[in-house]
């Protein structure tokens, strides 16, 4: 361990500066992965006090998605045109609308489903800067193992929300709403923090690359990966308990302990993974090996014999985390290696709008599964789809990597 960790204290030849934008990107993240779970775990409260039935409080996650698909897209062309210092304060906006439902202002069901598009729409503001600014501030030789430490440290917001918001609720739907606004502002001064330690790039329009046709055809097998992987992690998370139940595991606390261990094995596998690729392993070996863990880890949950041991369930949690979640950076690099600097937005912001789109589409189809065949029949057709992406990984992933810094060629064209 102290081999690692002082090999990692070599690779890692940062700034003071770049290093205080380190620390405030990873802390964006954390708070912002505790917000988000935090938004999902407060569902049967908002279903509560809106009155809301099952349909309607499926179409807030959809439009909420939706809007992230469209706020991740304009975020992408704005950052590659602006620069990441000067939209940063967009998250104020969803202070202000969180501020709005806990003042009571939004009252009926269509305010709250516009409040929730808005939401999506803005909240990319704290995911594609901060890959944006790794991707495009950062040494490029460090991007591999710095995406897997930020995408690392989303499983523990998400380990903290699941532990605090049951408690948190207690004091009321509003109350914590409230909350969340002044932990968005919190969020907001931090991103702009950390953006104000890297270096400026003043942009010039004339001197820009465009986006042309083959930008588009260049991504597309990564998002074609994205849209197949995007939808497994919230599987689990949303469908995971009630499985557990079916299962006959009716403790809380169990459904709790499973929840922890797979975002563990989550966080475990983005950090390695992380380190290894570009020094000790490719990005296309490490992708595939996660996928394949995914693929048999989900077609083995689908298995489950009725009424598992304990320590079946929760010694396999940790390696269903580590197929079904550890991937999650290794897209974000893989789009970084095959632009140009000045795309690094677009990039970014297209592959996060992608993920965003495969929650909203895959989701509602996961749940009618369910209703017609059951669990099982759901938790193969994520490990077709893992299997599908691997595939595409083994065929489609080039033998070479785009790395180019300056000028407007394309490797793509």
């Amino acid at each position: 361990m102290n081999d690692m960790l002082f090999s990692l204290k070599l690779r890692l030849h940062l700034t003071r500066k770049q290093w205080l934008a380190l620390l405030s990107l990873l802390s964006v993240q954390v708070l912002a992965a505790f917000y988000l779970q935090g938004m999902a775990i407060l569902a049967p409260a908002f279903a509560l006090t809106y009155h809301l039935n099952v349909l309607q409080m499926s179409t807030l996650i959809s439009a909420k998605a939706l809007g992230s698909v469209l706020g991740g897209l304009a975020l992408g062309v704005g950052l590659d045109r602006f620069g990441g210092r000067r939209i940063a304060w967009i998250g104020l906006f969803s202070t202000l609308i969180l501020f709005a439902i806990a003042g009571g202002m939004v009252k009926h069901y269509p305010d709250l489903l516009l409040s929730m598009l808005l939401l999506g729409m803005v909240l990319p503001i704290f995911s594609v800067v901060g890959l944006y600014a790794i991707t495009h501030d950062f040494p490029p030789q460090y991007a591999g193992m710095l995406l897997g430490f930020r995408q690392g440290v989303i499983p523990l917001g998400g380990i903290m929300a699941g532990a605090l918001f049951p408690m948190l609720i207690a004091v009321g739907l509003f109350t914590v709403i409230g909350g969340l606004g002044f932990l968005i502002f919190l969020l907001t001064v931090l991103l702009t923090l950390a953006l104000w330690q890297l270096p400026d790039h003043p942009v010039d329009a004339s001197q820009k690359c465009p986006a042309h046709p083959s930008f588009l055809r260049t991504l597309l097998p990564i998002g074609l990966v994205v849209f197949l992987l995007g939808a497994g992690q919230f599987s689990v998370l949303v469908f995971g308990l009630l499985y557990l139940e079916k299962l006959g595991i009716h403790a809380m606390w169990v459904g709790g302990a499973v929840m922890a261990l797979f975002l563990s094995g989550g966080f475990a596998a983005r950090v390695i993974a992380g380190f290894l690729v570009g020094h000790h392993i490719s990005l296309k070996i490490l992708f595939i090996i996660i996928m394949l863990i995914g693929t048999l880890s989900m077609a083995a949950w689908g298995t489950m014999p009725f009424h598992p041991t304990l320590w079946m369930i929760l010694g396999f949690s940790f390696s269903l985390g580590v197929g079904v979640v550890g991937y999650n950076a290794l897209p974000f690099q893989w789009a970084s290696e095959l632009v140009t600097h000045e795309l690094k937005g677009r990039a970014m912001g297209l592959v996060s709008a992608i993920s965003a789109l495969a929650v909203a589409l895959w989701l509602p189809l996961f749940g009618d599964m369910v209703d017609l065949w059951g669990y099982s029949a759901m938790w193969y057709l994520v490990a077709v789809l893992y299997a599908t992406a691997t595939i595409v990984v083994l065929l489609l992933y080039p033998d070479s990597s785009c790395q180019q810094s300056e000028g407007c060629s394309d490797c793509a064209t």
